[in-house]
């Protein structure tokens, strides 16, 4: 409630895959008892396809009638249209506008701060009600963010929505099948992938194969199952696709170095003959030299099926992580080499990944 009092502009915080679970009513009729403005902020948007994002964000202003902005705090996405929605609903009377952070448990509001003031400001951790107090966090000279613990009671939430640490539900085993009843129908092919069991129609059926894979017992399975859901990993290679995530984060994919990426794997095509695998090093190469002595401007990303084996290359990107998840999952396979490097005269991060199908 002191955090509602001090606020100018208050964050509802929800999971974009569960919008109505992970509201709080309350927060919408507390606005007139301390006056502040709220602003719906979905978080983990890049765990769903971006239309889906974009009907979530329209149906939600239609029906609240409040700004809404969906974003990934942890893969730093939509953050500066954030940033622009809460300066538009702010107070033109005042010089640093105080900002309020509320949700469930494990919406991510720790990490959405990290995102906003640049930096890690505050600890995170899936560990629900991990964050104590309350923390003033300085974003800039016109933006103070507040902290707050996740306050919300889960009482008045869904379970379904995985506010509650998984380690201390007292029946894991029924919002898992839920979980896993929701991932069959949305993400068709991720609970293969991810345990290599058949996807059957039961959920039930499929949480008991997937305790048998892992050799644990059906609450064990039950735990892991929720806390992937929580994370993303649960749908690891069936996110967002690259278009979708470019376009969230506003990183355009073009310009020299999409050329130049499209330019290094057609080379790469011509090279690589017979059944062994493309050298990363040989392809680090031939990106270095064709971007010599150049000002690269965008962003690139490619993949190249060569069969047996797979090559994709990505520039532009601030993290190398990212690049590599994004192309481990495009080109699928078992990596066998990796390669982050540095390239152009502006020093543009690269990297280059090589897998082999299995």
């Amino acid at each position: 409630m002191r955090v509602l009092s001090e606020a100018h502009v208050v964050l509802d915080v929800r999971d974009i895959r569960y919008p109505e679970e992970t509201r709080w009513d309350r927060l919408e009729r507390l606005e007139d008892v301390f006056d502040y403005t709220r602003v719906v902020v979905l978080n983990k948007a890049d765990l769903v396809p971006r239309v889906r994002a974009e009907e979530i964000k329209e149906r939600i202003e239609a029906e609240e009638g409040v700004p809404t902005v969906y974003v990934s705090a942890r893969e730093r996405m939509g953050i500066r249209y954030l940033r622009r929605a809460i300066f538009e609903v702010a107070p033109e009377d005042v010089e640093t506008v105080r900002v309020g952070v509320v949700g469930v448990q494990n919406v991510g509001k720790s990490m959405l701060i990290n995102a906003l003031v640049r930096r890690s400001a505050t600890e995170t951790s899936r560990e629900a009600g991990y964050t104590r107090g309350k923390m003033w966090v300085r974003g800039s000279r016109k933006l103070l963010v507040i902290d707050s613990p996740g306050v919300v009671p889960t009482e008045e939430v869904g379970e379904e929505a995985g506010a509650l640490d998984p380690d201390v539900l007292e029946d894991p085993v029924t919002p898992a099948t839920r979980v896993i009843d929701r991932v069959l129908r949305e993400y068709p092919g991720a609970i293969e992938e991810r345990f290599d069991v058949e996807e059957r129609d039961d959920p039930e059926e499929v949480l008991r194969d997937i305790a048998d894979r892992l050799g644990r017992d059906l609450e064990g399975a039950a735990k892991l199952v929720l806390r992937e859901w929580v994370d993303g990993s649960l749908i690891e290679g069936h996110r967002t696709t690259r278009a979708d995530l470019t376009e969230l984060r506003g990183l355009e994919i073009g310009g020299m170095a999409q050329e130049l990426v499209e330019e290094a794997l057609e080379e790469v095509r011509e090279i690589v003959t017979g059944d062994a695998p493309p050298s990363a090093a040989m392809i680090r190469s031939i990106l270095t030299r064709l971007a010599h002595g150049k000002n690269i401007d965008g962003a690139g990303h490619a993949t190249l099926d060569l069969g047996e084996y797979g090559v994709g290359l990505s520039i532009g990107d601030r993290y190398y992580g990212r690049m590599i998840r994004r192309l481990r999952r495009e080109l699928g396979g078992e990596v066998i080499a990796e390669e982050r490097f540095r390239v152009g005269v502006n020093n543009r991060k690269a990297v280059v990944v090589v897998t082999r199908s299995r």
